[in-house]
C-alpha cells in the first residue's frame, strides 16, 4: 500500500471539508476549520470497530483532565439534524463524558460514513489497526454498507484477496472471541494465530476456551499450548482440558520440569527470563506502531527513541554473551566426542 505524504494529507483535508464556526462569515460553518459540538449530540455507533485499551484510556483521561482536549475528534452528520456520528476519536468522547464535559472539538467531514471510515484508515496508512480491527472495518463496508469487495479493496488501497481474507477472519471467529478482543481481554494476535484455527475446527469448544481465557487471563503462549493439545488429544482429554485449563497447564508444566531434569534455580531463572523477554518483545512489536506511529506527536517518538537505543545496546551484550557461552559449550562437546 502506498503511504500518504504530508502534502497528500493536507489535500485530503481540503477535499473532505473540516469545519468550525467562523465569525467572519456570519457564524456559519466554513471549510478547513473546526466546530465545537454538544457532547450529547454524538453517536458512537462505530466504536465497535476498535479495540478497547484500558491503560491507554486511563492515560487519555488523565491528559484530558489536566490539559483539556488538544486533538479534535472526526465526525460526520447523523441521520437527524443536529446529530453527528463519530468516525475517529471514540476514546476521547468517552473520556470527556466521564469528565462531564459539555462540548467537544470536532472536525466535521462532509461525506458519507463509509467514505469517512475509509479516509481515516488511509490517513493513518493502516498504522494502529490490527488484523481483527481491519476485519471489522471491511465487514462494515462490505456487509453492512453493501460495498463490493473489489471496491473496498480499491478504496482501502488493498487487494481483493486481502479484503476477502479479513472478511473470512472475522466471520470465522465466534462472537464470544470477538467480544473478548473488543474488550481487550483477548489479544488480537492470540485470536488470529491460535483461536481462529481452533474455531474453524470446533466453534463451540473454542467459545468455551475463550471464556476461560477472558476469566483467567492466559498469556498467548499458554493459549497456544492449550490449542495444540486440543488438536492432538482424544475426546476425553479435550473434555478435561476444557473443564479446567489452568489446572491442565500446571500439570503439564510439572511434568515438563520433572522430565527435563532442571539443574537448579539458576537454570529456572534463565528460562523464565528468556521467555519473559520473548513475550515482551512480541507485545512491543504489536504496541509500538500504535504508541509511536505516523499520527503520534514527535515528542512521543523522541522520548521512546533513547529507550530503544538502550535496549539495543543491552540486546547486543546479551547476544555476544550467549554466542560465547554456546560456542564454548559446542567446542567442549566436540572435544569430548573426539576423545571418546
Amino acid at each position: 500500500m502506498n503511504r500518504i505524504s504530508v502534502e497528500e494529507k493536507g489535500a485530503m483535508f481540503r477535499k473532505t471539508g473540516i469545519y468550525r464556526q467562523d465569525r467572519a462569515h456570519g457564524g456559519r460553518l466554513t471549510a478547513m476549520q473546526i466546530a465545537e459540538l454538544p457532547l450529547d449530540s454524538l453517536e458512537l455507533k462505530y466504536a465497535k470497530l476498535r479495540i478497547r485499551r484500558p491503560s491507554q484510556e486511563r492515560r487519555l483521561l488523565s491528559s484530558l483532565d489536566e490539559a483539556g482536549q488538544q486533538v479534535p475528534v472526526v465526525v460526520v452528520a447523523g441521520d437527524e439534524p443536529g446529530r453527528y456520528v463519530v468516525i475517529d476519536g471514540h476514546k476521547r468522547v468517552v473520556a470527556l463524558r466521564r469528565l462531564k464535559a459539555d462540548v467537544v472539538k470536532a472536525a466535521v467531514w462532509d461525506m458519507e460514513p463509509a467514505a469517512a471510515l475509509v479516509r481515516t484508515y488511509q490517513m493513518a496508512s493502516g498504522a494502529g489497526w490490527n488484523a481483527v480491527e481491519e476485519g471489522w472495518l471491511v465487514w462494515e463496508l462490505v456487509r453492512a454498507g453493501a460495498m463490493s469487495e473489489s471496491e473496498a479493496g480499491r478504496r482501502l488501497e488493498r487487494s481483493k484477496a486481502w479484503v476477502s481474507g479479513r472478511l473470512g477472519l472475522v466471520e470465522s471467529l465466534p462472537e464470544a472471541v470477538q467480544e473478548g478482543v473488543r474488550n481487550g481481554k483477548i489479544g488480537a494476535y492470540t485470536a488470529t494465530r491460535y483461536l481462529l484455527p481452533f474455531a474453524r475446527a470446533n466453534g463451540a469448544d473454542c467459545e468455551r476456551l475463550a471464556g476461560e481465557v477472558m476469566k483467567i487471563g492466559f498469556r498467548s503462549r499458554e493459549v497456544e499450548t492449550l490449542c495444540r493439545y486440543y488438536g492432538t488429544a482424544n475426546p476425553e482429554g479435550r473434555r478435561r482440558m476444557l473443564e479446567d485449563p489452568a489446572r491442565f497447564l500446571k500439570a503439564l508444566e510439572a511434568s515438563r520440569q520433572k522430565g527435563s531434569g532442571l539443574a537448579g534455580p539458576a537454570e529456572s531463572r534463565c528460562l523464565k527470563s528468556l521467555e519473559l523477554i520473548g513475550n515482551i518483545s512480541l507485545g512491543l512489536a504489536r504496541s509500538l506502531p500504535e504508541a509511536a506511529g505516523n499520527d503520534t506527536q514527535e515528542g512521543t517518538r523522541q522520548r521512546l527513541r533513547p529507550a530503544w537505543q538502550r535496549v539495543c545496546e543491552r540486546f547486543r551484550l546479551l547476544e555476544k554473551t550467549a554466542a560465547a557461552v554456546f560456542a564454548a559449550a559446542a567446542g567442549a562437546g566436540r572435544e569430548a566426542a573426539h576423545a571418546g
